[in-house]
């Protein structure tokens, strides 16, 4: 999210890759990885690299923004280790520094103190949505597997994580509320408003037990995961937080086909089925359209990505006017 960092200019961009570099090299010195070659990534939520040490080994560096605290960024690795560690899942775990710790505080010549952490490399390659129905129906298992684990996980004293409920919901349709007019008219607008309205009267009224809330990726969909002979591994935790498991399934039905929903949902049950005794379609229809608005929300402030939200636009009002209207739609195919 370039606005984390206030990089929605290219000049505004050019200057914070020049301090993010004096920011790479300072953090660099605090860690023991002898690192050979140095390959930028991308900036989004945070600043990344990709390094590569003497033996071949790669890591993902990270600078996060300003507003990231050092405990909540050490509580994402408390939770990959305990993934890790306890359930044998294989996940980007964190690379502590020769003080111990998983946050690496660097300040530039400027002046600004930036919070850098350091992760093993998953290796991997994306998919490029060209799914077998076996590895739809194993990102499911894989989806599953991390609930199952979110069930049994007691939190450590100082762990803190955001919780993904109404108050950030609101934050994100403000913000899409600035941008909307980049691809929708007032007229359109007022269905986002009217489905951003029954999306939060429906998550207030949520139950939270063990059973359906505690930790999830809250970024789960395949762009977020990695194939490795066939299998897939999940990357990039940097939402994780206390959720509904729902909304973690809903977000990676985003991404799918109606059929391959299906599929990915058959994987899913075949660890955790869903709770019989709660209406939890309607629930997965909220938390999607939920992840619709919150992905356009995204985007939207980013003139070079409107056209590509205005191309997408009459499957994304078909959607919200199926939702408002109570008419199902995960897993058919709807005309547009």
């Amino acid at each position: 999210m370039n606005e984390a960092f206030n990089a929605d200019t290219e000049d505004s961009r050019r200057l914070l890759l020049v301090q993010a570099e004096a920011a790479l090299t300072a953090a660099l010195e605090q860690y023991d990885l002898n690192e050979k070659d140095i390959d930028f990534i991308q900036v989004s939520e945070h600043v990344t690299y990709k390094i590569k040490d003497e033996t071949g080994r790669s890591y993902l560096l990270r600078i996060h923004p300003g507003v990231a605290s050092s405990r909540e960024i050490a509580s994402e690795m408390e939770w990959l280790e305990f993934l890790s560690k306890t359930r044998g899942l294989v996940v980007p775990t964190g690379v502590v520094n020769r003080e111990g710790s998983y946050v690496t505080e660097v300040e530039t010549e400027r002046g600004r103190v930036w919070q850098v952490s350091v992760l093993y490399w998953v290796e991997g390659e994306h998919g490029e949505g060209n799914y077998s129905d076996g590895q739809i129906r194993q990102m499911g298992v894989l989806l599953a597997q991390m609930h199952q684990a979110a069930r049994s996980f007691q939190p450590p004293a100082g762990f803190i994580r955001p919780t993904w409920g109404t108050e950030i919901f609101e934050k994100e349709t403000a913000r899409l509320k600035k941008h909307y007019r980049s691809f929708l008219t007032a007229e359109e607008f007022s269905l986002y408003e009217q489905a951003g309205g029954k999306i939060t009267d429906h998550m207030s009224a949520m139950q939270r037990n063990e059973e359906s809330f505690g930790m999830i990726h809250a970024d789960f969909h395949e762009g977020n995961l990695v194939f490795k002979v066939g299998d897939p591994y999940p990357i990039d935790f940097g939402r994780c937080g206390f959720g509904h498991y729902l909304y973690d399934l809903a977000q990676a039905f985003l991404g799918l086909y109606p059929g391959q929903r299906q599929i990915f949902l058959e994987g899913y049950e075949s660890l955790l089925p869903l709770l019989a005794d709660t209406d939890c379609i309607h629930t997965l229809e909220t938390y999607f359209i939920k992840s619709l608005i919150e992905n356009q929300s995204y985007h939207a402030p980013h003139p070079w990505e409107a056209a590509e939200l205005r191309e997408s636009k009459p499957y994304s009002l078909a959607l919200i006017r199926h939702y408002l209207d109570a008419k199902p739609f995960l897993f058919n195919a709807i005309p547009v």
